[in-house]
């Protein structure tokens, strides 16, 4: 059957169906309350729609299936991949060795800090940025920790995501490098002489 709709209706349609599903997947899931992000949106906006979800969800050690759902839309398809290959690496681990703790069963890997930030403010809300600092807060009852981190962003798919975070943290244990490093790093098949 020929499509009654002109190429430019097809595409507009078919962008607000994707969203549309976008949005009722996660709304299914218990994801995030707005759907993935769109095009127009700047950088620095999507950055921070990804932490106020990150820090809502709590999200610690590599996200499970049904998380990496709820975030997916904010990554890089590399990102993303790179984080379904550490939670396939976590369950290995741990039919491997039940008894041990697997990796990537627990920190933020979104942030300098192991228990990650409890809030953030955006430093520089430049729509230019592609490299956006960010300064984060975790707060106990003992103790407020500050950092700043600076999450790169790409454009991807036609809009912005998130591609890789350098961790700023200046302190013992602080996460170093960058995720995405980290990341393959800890993926890379160990090489035995």
């Amino acid at each position: 059957m020929r499509n009654r709709f002109r190429p430019r209706r097809a595409a507009v349609a078919a962008g607000v169906l994707a969203g549309a599903l976008a949005g009722a997947l996660a709304a299914a899931v218990g994801g995030c309350s707005r759907p993935a992000p769109a095009a127009e949106e700047p950088p620095t906006r999507v950055v921070a729609d990804f932490y106020t979800a990150r820090i809502a969800s709590k999200l610690t050690g590599a996200p499970t299936p049904t998380e990496l759902t709820r975030i997916a839309p904010f990554l890089t398809d590399t990102l993303r991949a790179l984080l379904v290959a550490a939670d396939r690496m976590r369950g290995a681990d741990m039919q491997r060795a039940p008894d041990e703790k697997p990796a990537f069963a627990e920190g933020d890997l979104f942030s300098s800090l192991f228990e990650g930030p409890t809030s953030f403010r955006v430093v520089d809300d430049s729509v230019a940025a592609l490299r956006v600092p960010v300064r984060f807060t975790h707060a106990d009852v003992t103790d407020t920790t500050t950092w700043t981190d600076a999450v790169q962003v790409a454009r991807e798919h036609d809009r912005y995501v998130i591609a890789d975070v350098a961790y700023g943290g200046k302190w013992a244990f602080a996460n170093g490098g960058s995720l995405r490093t980290s990341l393959e790093q800890a993926l890379a098949p160990s090489r035995t002489p």
